[in-house]
């Protein structure tokens, strides 16, 4: 009897982890380099969001970019540090709000609705910090 339940609990608890995981938005981030560059574009097609970051003028590829994606209900769903020049990304059709912060403390930040079976590619340029504005 004991053993029975401790089965039921840990298929209970493996179920509830596997939906947990399915839920959480999946993506990924890189292009430094042709074969790495290659690698991503190849993925893009599976994924419903694609950014790019830049630095503006030159065109620069940036890598240096943290992202954070919460929800329209404030819930942070997507955080990473260090991500570009590229990042994909898969969100469940609803509001987002996009805050993305460059390395050298440049700030921005975009409402992004994603609606099912559409994607978006977006561009996000930076101003370069080595030039005088």
């Amino acid at each position: 009897m004991l053993i029975r339940n401790i089965t039921m609990a840990c298929t209970l608890a493996c179920s509830l982890l596997s939906v947990a995981a399915a839920a959480e938005p999946q993506f990924v981030t890189g292009g430094v380099g042709l074969e790495e560059r290659g690698q991503m574009l190849a993925s893009k097609p599976d994924y419903n969001v694609r950014m790019t970051f830049a630095t503006r003028g030159g065109g620069e590829f940036r890598s240096d970019v943290q992202v954070e994606i919460t929800d329209a209900h404030g819930n942070v769903n997507v955080n990473a540090h260090d991500a570009g020049p590229l990042m994909f990304v898969n969100l469940e059709p609803g509001r987002y709000r996009l805050t993305l912060s460059a390395a050298d403390g440049q700030v921005q930040r975009r409402e992004l609705l994603v609606q099912p079976g559409r994607t978006k590619d977006l561009v996000f340029y930076w101003n370069d910090p080595t030039i005088v504005q």
